[in-house]
C-alpha cells in the first residue's frame, strides 16, 4: 500500500481539507479521486469565478500525480 494525498478545490477555492488514503496503485488513487470529485459535486455544481471543481492527487512525498477537474461551461446559443 502507498500513501496518497488529495487536495480539494471547491466552488470557492481550495478547501482547508487534505485527504489521505492508503491505496495499492495509482489507478486506485485515480478511482478514489473520481469518487471524491463526485461527492464534492453533490454539494453543488461549480460556480463563478472558476466554474470548476478539482481533486489533485499527490504521492507520499507530495509530488503531484494527477488532477481531475469537473468544469461547468455555459454556451450561449442566441444573441441577447
Amino acid at each position: 500500500m502507498s500513501k496518497f494525498l488529495f487536495q480539494l478545490l471547491g466552488q470557492k477555492g481550495p478547501l482547508p481539507v487534505e485527504l489521505e488514503y492508503n491505496l495499492a496503485t495509482v489507478e486506485d488513487a485515480k478511482r478514489q479521486a473520481r469518487t471524491a470529485l463526485a461527492e464534492i459535486a453533490r454539494d453543488g455544481l461549480p460556480e463563478e469565478p472558476l466554474n470548476m471543481l478539482a481533486v489533485e492527487v499527490f504521492d507520499h512525498e507530495r509530488r503531484p500525480i494527477v488532477e481531475l477537474r469537473l468544469l461547468l461551461e455555459e454556451i450561449p446559443k442566441q444573441e441577447t
